[in-house]
C-alpha cells in the first residue's frame, strides 16, 4: 500500500524563504525555493489528421517540505496543478511522490523515480518509469495510452551521451550542458507485421548548468492506423 505525505509537510510550506535551498543543491537541477521556469511545448503528430498543438507550461520551486519519516523534500509545482516531491541525497535527485490536482495530498511512490544520479560521467546509465507521453488511439477513450494501466510505469533507460554540449533555446544560448537520452520500447500493434512488435520510444534531455532542464525532444511514431503518434519538443522560454 503507498504510504502518504504527512500533514507536517503542508504546513512546512506555509513558510517558505527565498534561501531555503538544499545544501548540495545540484546545478543541472536546482531546487531552491522561487526558482522559475516556462517552457514552450509542441507537439507535431503524424498523419492522417496531422495537426501541431502548442502550449506553455511553468514549473516554480516552492521550497522544502517534510515527509512523514522526517526526512525534507523538495517541492516543485507545474501550473497545472502537479506537484512533484523530490529528495537529494548522495545518489542523486529522485522523485519520491506525486500530488496532482485532483488529490488532497501528495502520494508517496511505490519505489523513488530517478531525476538525475550522482556523479554523471559520459556513458553512464540508469534505469526510471515514464509513460507514453501523447500516443494516442484514435478510435478509443481515453484516447491517451498514458491514461491506460498497462502503459503506467513502463522501464526507460536513460544514458549520459554528451557532458559538454552547447545549446540554443528562445531563452538563450547555453554551454556545457549535459545530453541525456532515453530509450524504451512498447509492445504496439504494427499494420506492417500485422502483429504486435516492440515499438521504440525515444527522449533526448538537456540539462545545462545554473539553468536546469532547458529543453526535451521526444519521439513516439505511429504503428498502426488506429493510433496517432509523432514529435514532441519542450524549449525553454525563460527562467529566473
Amino acid at each position: 500500500m503507498k504510504l502518504r505525505i504527512s500533514l507536517l509537510g503542508a504546513f512546512a510550506l506555509v513558510s517558505l524563504t527565498a534561501c531555503d535551498q538544499p545544501a548540495n543543491d545540484n546545478p543541472l537541477f536546482p531546487l531552491a525555493a522561487g526558482k522559475q521556469w516556462t517552457y514552450q511545448i509542441e507537439t507535431v503528430y503524424d498523419a492522417p489528421d496531422a495537426k501541431t498543438t502548442t502550449h506553455t507550461l511553468e514549473i516554480r520551486n516552492l521550497g522544502s517540505a517534510q515527509l512523514s519519516d522526517g526526512s525534507q523534500a523538495w517541492v516543485r509545482r507545474s501550473n497545472n496543478g502537479h506537484e512533484y516531491w523530490l529528495v537529494t541525497d548522495n545518489t542523486g535527485i529522485n522523485r519520491v511522490a506525486l500530488k496532482s490536482p485532483s488529490k488532497e495530498q501528495a502520494v508517496m511512490d511505490i519505489e523513488p523515480r530517478t531525476v538525475l544520479p550522482a556523479g554523471l560521467a559520459q556513458g553512464s546509465t540508469w534505469t526510471t518509469t515514464t509513460v507514453p507521453y501523447f500516443l494516442r488511439r484514435r478510435n478509443e477513450k481515453p484516447a491517451e495510452f498514458r491514461y491506460l494501466n498497462k502503459y503506467k510505469d513502463l522501464p526507460m533507460v536513460f544514458k549520459v551521451v554528451d557532458m559538454d554540449t552547447a545549446l540554443q533555446t528562445p531563452a538563450g544560448k547555453f554551454d556545457h550542458c549535459v545530453r541525456v537520452d532515453g530509450t524504451m520500447e512498447m509492445m504496439l500493434w504494427n499494420d506492417e507485421a500485422f502483429a504486435y512488435k516492440p515499438t521504440p520510444i525515444l527522449s533526448r534531455e538537456w540539462y545545462c548548468p545554473g539553468v536546469g532542464l532547458a529543453q526535451v525532444e521526444r519521439d513516439e511514431p505511429t504503428t498502426a492506423k488506429l493510433f496517432q503518434g509523432g514529435t514532441m519538443r519542450m524549449r525553454l522560454l525563460s527562467y529566473r
